[in-house]
Order: C-alpha cells, then sequence, then structure tokens
C-alpha cells in the first residue's frame, strides 16, 4: 500500500507548491505593476505622440461595435473626421480589441487604458517567470519575471499606452508553449504556440521576427525528421495563413512602416556599416542596467564553456537564435530606437539569470543576490526614472468640451494633437464636437514635417474665410506651432486679429524639455456657417482621401 501512496502523494504536493510559487510570483508581479502605474501619468498628460493614438483606436473599437453601423466604412470615415488621430489599419490592430471591452465597462480615460497595458505587463513578467522556471528554482525565476518590469527602458514603455509591452507578453507565453511541447509532445501546445505569436504579431508586427526562432528551436529538439510530422506540417501552414491579413494590411496601410524598413530617409546610421551592426549592442546597457548586463554577458560565456550544468541544446538554440536572429532583424530595420530592443530582454534576462544560478558556490545564494539586484534596480527605475509627461491639453479639451456647444466643430493647431483629440474624446460626454487639424487643413504631410511638407497657398483672407465656411467657431493653437512655414505663420496672424477673440490661454507642464509652452483658445467672432458640408481629409501616408462629415444633428 505505501508504493502508491507515495506515488499519489508526491505529485499532488509537487502541484500544490508549484500552485504556492504561482499565485506568489503573481501577486509579486501585480504590486509591482500597482507601483508603476501609480508612478505613470495616467490623467491625459500624454508625452509620446503613438500613445494617444493607441488610447484612439481601442475607442474606435469600442464605439465601432456600439454603433453597429449598416455602413462602416462610411462611419469610420466619420469618425476620423471628428477624431483625425486614428492609425487604426496603421497598426496591426488586436491591442485595440482587447482595450475595446475595457472602456465598455470602466470609460474611455487614459487611466482605463494605462490599466489594460499593466494587465499585460503582469502577463509578460508571469510568462517570463514561467519561462525561466524551466531552469531555475522559484527565487531566480521570480527575479527574472521581476526584472522585465524593473528594467529603465521597459518601464518607460510599459508606463505608456504602447503596443511593446503587450506584443512581448503574448511572444513570451508563445515560448513557454513551445518549451511544453518540446517537453510533452502533445501538439495542442504547439498550434498554441503558434497562436499566441500570431497573436504578439497582430500587436506589434515585429514580433515576427520570432518564428524563425520557433523553427529552429523545433529542427534543434527533432532534426529534420520534425518536416514530415503531421502536427509540425499543420502549424506551420497555420502560421503561414494567419501571416496572410497582417501582410496585406501592412502593404495597404502600412507604408510608412514598410517605409522605415526599407528605406527611410532620416537614418541614424547607414545600414550597410559597422554603426549600424553596433547601434543596438550599443543600447543595452540602457535597455537592462550594467548588473544585469554583466551577469547575462557572464551566463552567455559559462553556456560557450559548457558550464552552467542548467542548459540543453535545444534551449541554447531557443535563447541563442531569440536575441541573435532578432538582433539582425533589428539591424536591418532603418528606423532605430532602444524601445524596439524590448524584444530582446527575455533571452538577456535568463542569461543573467544563468549566471547567477551558477557562479557561486550556493545555487539559492546565486538567486537571492539576482533577486537583490532586480530590487535595487526597481526601486532606481520607480524613485529616479520618471516618465515623461506634458499636461495642458486635456485642459483644453475640457474647457472646449463645456463650452464649445454640441457639434461644435473646433480647429487644433499644436503638435500634441493625438493627446488633446483623446483627451477630448475622453470629456465629449455626447457633445459630438467635431476636430480640424490646422496641419491637415493648410499642409500637406505623409508621416512626418522631417520627411517633407507642402505648404497651401492661402493668403490671412482665405485662411479667414475657410475657417468661416468650414464652421469652425473655436480654435486651440499652441504658440509658434511651424510658424517658420509661410502659412503657418498665416494663421497665427489671422487668430490674433480681431476676426477672433482670445477667451483662454493654458500653460503647458512638462517634466521634459518640450517646444510647446502654452495653448491659448480663441472664438471665432466671423460669419460661422451653421451647416458646413462634408470634409475631405487627405491620407497621404495610405494614399487615400477621405471624405466624411461631422456628427450634426
Amino acid at each position: 500500500m505505501s508504493g502508491p501512496s507515495v506515488a499519489l502523494t508526491q505529485p499532488t504536493s509537487m502541484g500544490a507548491t508549484a500552485l504556492v510559487e504561482g499565485v506568489s510570483a503573481t501577486a509579486g508581479f501585480a504590486i509591482m505593476a500597482g507601483l508603476l502605474f501609480a508612478t505613470a501619468p495616467h490623467n491625459g498628460e500624454f508625452w509620446y505622440s503613438d500613445a494617444p493614438r493607441h488610447a484612439l483606436n481601442g475607442a474606435f473599437v469600442k464605439d465601432l461595435i456600439a454603433a453597429m453601423p449598416r455602413d462602416p466604412e462610411a462611419w469610420a470615415a466619420d469618425y476620423y473626421i471628428r477624431y483625425p488621430a486614428l492609425t487604426i489599419l496603421f497598426y496591426p490592430p488586436l491591442f485595440y480589441v482587447v482595450l475595446a471591452p475595457f472602456y465598455a465597462v470602466f470609460g474611455v480615460s487614459h487611466a482605463t487604458a494605462l490599466a489594460v497595458e499593466m494587465l499585460h505587463y503582469v502577463l509578460l513578467a508571469l510568462g517570463t517567470y514561467a519561462l525561466a522556471r524551466r531552469w531555475f528554482g522559484p527565487i531566480a525565476a521570480f527575479g527574472v519575471g521581476l526584472a522585465v518590469m524593473a528594467s529603465p527602458e521597459a518601464a518607460l514603455w510599459g508606463r505608456q499606452v504602447m503596443l511593446d509591452i503587450p506584443a512581448l507578453a503574448f511572444a513570451v507565453w508563445a515560448m513557454v508553449a513551445l518549451g511544453r511541447y518540446l517537453d510533452t509532445k502533445r501538439g495542442s501546445l504547439l498550434y498554441l504556440a503558434v497562436f499566441l505569436l500570431l497573436c504578439a504579431v497582430y500587436t506589434k508586427i515585429n514580433a515576427a521576427f520570432l518564428f524563425p526562432v520557433l523553427a529552429l528551436t523545433i529542427l534543434a529538439s527533432k532534426g529534420w525528421g520534425a518536416l514530415r510530422e503531421r502536427n509540425i506540417q499543420l502549424a506551420a501552414l497555420f502560421a503561414v495563413a494567419g501571416m496572410v491579413p497582417i501582410a496585406v494590411l501592412t502593404v495597404k496601410f502600412g507604408g510608412a512602416n514598410l517605409q522605415s524598413v526599407l528605406g527611410a530617409a532620416d537614418v541614424p546610421v547607414s545600414r550597410f556599416s559597422l554603426a549600424n551592426l553596433v547601434w543596438y549592442a550599443q543600447e543595452l546597457p540602457s535597455l537592462t542596467g550594467w548588473p544585469l548586463l554583466l551577469l547575462a554577458i557572464a551566463g552567455a560565456i559559462l553556456f560557450a564553456a559548457r558550464r552552467d550544468g542548467l542548459l540543453t541544446r535545444t534551449d541554447a538554440v531557443l535563447l541563442g537564435s531569440w536575441f541573435i536572429v532578432s538582433y539582425l532583424f533589428l539591424t536591418m530595420i532603418d528606423l532605430k530606437g532602444t524601445r524596439h530592443a524590448l524584444i530582446l530582454l527575455p533571452p538577456i534576462l535568463v542569461a543573467a539569470g544563468l549566471a547567477a544560478s551558477s557562479l557561486l558556490p550556493r545555487r539559492r545564494l546565486g538567486e537571492f543576490t539576482l533577486l537583490v539586484f532586480v530590487v535595487v534596480l526597481g526601486i532606481h527605475t520607480l524613485r529616479d526614472v520618471p516618465v515623461p509627461s506634458v499636461s495642458g491639453y486635456r485642459s483644453a479639451a475640457e474647457w472646449i468640451a463645456a463650452h464649445a456647444g454640441k457639434n461644435a466643430i473646433v480647429l487644433f493647431s499644436g503638435e500634441r494633437d493625438g493627446s488633446y483629440i483623446f483627451n477630448l474624446r475622453q470629456a465629449d460626454n455626447g457633445q459630438d464636437i467635431t476636430t480640424l487639424r490646422s496641419d491637415k487643413l493648410l499642409l500637406s504631410i505623409a508621416v512626418s514635417r522631417e520627411l517633407g511638407v507642402e505648404q497651401r497657398s492661402y493668403s490671412e483672407e482665405e485662411i479667414a474665410s475657410l475657417l468661416d465656411r468650414d464652421g469652425v467657431s473655436y480654435v486651440v493653437a499652441q504658440d509658434g506651432f511651424w510658424t517658420d512655414l509661410a502659412v503657418m505663420a498665416r494663421l497665427e496672424t489671422v487668430l490674433r486679429s480681431p476676426h477672433f477673440v482670445e477667451v483662454m490661454q493654458l500653460p503647458i507642464v512638462a517634466n521634459v524639455p518640450t517646444s510647446d509652452k502654452r495653448l491659448r483658445i480663441y472664438r471665432n467672432a466671423g460669419e460661422v456657417n451653421p451647416h458646413p458640408g462634408p470634409f475631405d481629409v487627405e491620407l497621404p501616408i495610405i494614399g487615400r482621401t477621405l471624405n466624411g462629415k461631422a456628427q450634426r444633428e
């Protein structure tokens, strides 16, 4: 009787222990997420231009589902006319689909969007913990998972409404599922790995870099005979079929993304140069901090010398190809940015855990040392690395929502149009206020001003007449916005003429240097057209012109 009793008791005990460890780790990550949320701007103080656009895209999905229009294309055009900061097809859509039900329950707000970002952050840390738990004890695995939240660069972009952390969360869980598949040979786990990696791609497209990693890891484990296995063949077809829609969307609507890969005009380094090859290597210290980076380098050396005793050949292919393949793909992209290197973070942190678990005579001491490093890094990140924030745009949007009146048409002229427009959507409360952008009214810009701009040759009288004709009752304008361009200087002259009356000044307050210092709100004293016609909005980035109307009764 004793034999069967032991066999039944042991797995139950191990399962209970794993459950307690997992719950404890999740609680720790949730606490860290709460601290990150508390130290992040979440009241409309957007700094990075893409963040409010991602938040607004989720509102679009939520409003589209609520409206259930008979003509979705026309409805979408009208929505863009009202809120001309949408990028819904320029980026993959999954994060916005996830965000929409949270908006439906908790309301459209910066805080709601950031809370959803934090949810993904917890899932990323938990996935990194699960991945590290394959090789390390619970203390080291928790340290590795916590490190992905304590990293200054990850915490910077994870405390904004951005796609990097959500995409990485899906990618890490895909690799966890891949590892379980290789352990158990269960085909369902392979399909889950492919599905999760597709979810990562449909959140941020550069996660596609990891499909070769998945394939190389399977080949390292099974050899070329894997190509004859039915589950692997079907999983490959699943992956290819899943990539087709996002490829079509990227070609059709993501021209700027393709340009950043294939030939951006303002690249910091030449693609075929040593400076390009080492560009991301130079950014690694800011990605992880020097202590963890040095541990990671030591871990790589230990494995190369076959002195770690923890990784199998397949493990090494998974982690090594994750880093090398992703790094090589990053070097081929002309657009550079440290945040893009976040895809490298999990294998680097696992390598750091490998060193901490192997260098000291007692493994437990090494694991505690790693955890101490990470906790110190987290304290430094929370205390000394604030997230940039820029306030003033929410106040402007709330003033307009309170004073402009139902169905008003307002011109916005400033560089943070996304922040103003999302805050207006948050504050609208059924006012159905439409925003026109001065850069779209008076200029033609493909992606950014640095890549080229064309001015329309309007005189001051024509600008005033244009605003009257388009029904613009108020203008929210940043002082000196692009006034080095003649037509934008004329707009500012018109706003300071008797044709407009200044009714409010709002200071722009930031914790980082910015060129925008003050917003002014003007009321149109001219004869405003009460029934403006449909608006044409050029979208040079996708080679289309939208025709839509303001939502007026």
